[in-house]
């Protein structure tokens, strides 16, 4: 009885929504892991911020990133300020492909040895700088040229010795974290300092900036 009446009560919720308009959630968009892009995607995205690149919008968000800094790192403005910052760099991205989506990386699945992650391979993310100044000379962005601070080539440089990169917050952590934190305060902090710092760390050169 209790089954049929929550039936019922969800298909005159439906009609009820129906009857006042369209339907609300139209345009969804998902966010593809990753892991699961082929090089094929991979070239999509890369012809995406390409453009972006060369419209300055990688600048425009770097200056913005650093001029809000001190009032969002550390501070409970951490997620909802980088959760809008994704959405506004997406939304420009889809005004170049209209299906352009910015894809996660679930980096918890690559916490042992990172730098062995598909993600960063060279025809995705690209692995270790090279020479003197560290350049991105693979994946996806290899060989640009940052505009901000100043003029330099893109670089990165992983934290651990020769082309290793030191490992990072396994799951379990993660886990606890979002199990026994009952404040969002407590629950910002912890992340912020853990696999966020970690990963900006571990890549290193213009991502730990």
């Amino acid at each position: 009885m209790a089954f049929k009446l929550v039936v019922v009560t969800l298909a005159v919720s439906a009609a009820l929504v129906s009857a006042q308009g369209p339907d609300r959630c139209n345009g969804i968009r998902v966010r593809r892991s990753a892991h699961s892009l082929s090089d094929s995607d991979w070239q999509d995205v890369q012809s995406v911020v390409s453009q972006l690149h060369q419209d300055g919008q990688f600048e425009r968000f770097a200056r913005t990133h650093d001029g809000v800094f001190d009032n969002v790192h550390g501070h409970s403005a951490f997620f909802p300020f980088h959760r809008r910052f994704v959405l506004e760099f997406e939304n420009l991205g889809r005004q170049i492909d209209p299906t352009f989506t910015v894809p996660y990386w679930d980096t918890t699945r690559d916490y042992r040895t990172p730098e062995s992650s598909a993600v960063l391979r060279p025809s995705a993310l690209g692995g270790n700088g090279e020479g003197p100044q560290r350049c991105l000379q693979s994946g996806i962005q290899s060989n640009w040229t940052a505009g901000f601070p100043d003029r330099h080539c893109l670089r990165r440089q992983f934290s651990g010795s020769g082309n290793s990169i030191l490992p990072w917050v396994p799951a379990e952590v993660i886990s606890s974290f979002m199990q026994r934190d009952g404040r969002l305060a407590d629950f910002r902090e912890h992340i912020e300092f853990s696999i966020h710092g970690a990963i900006h760390i571990g890549l290193g050169g213009d991502a730990a900036t």
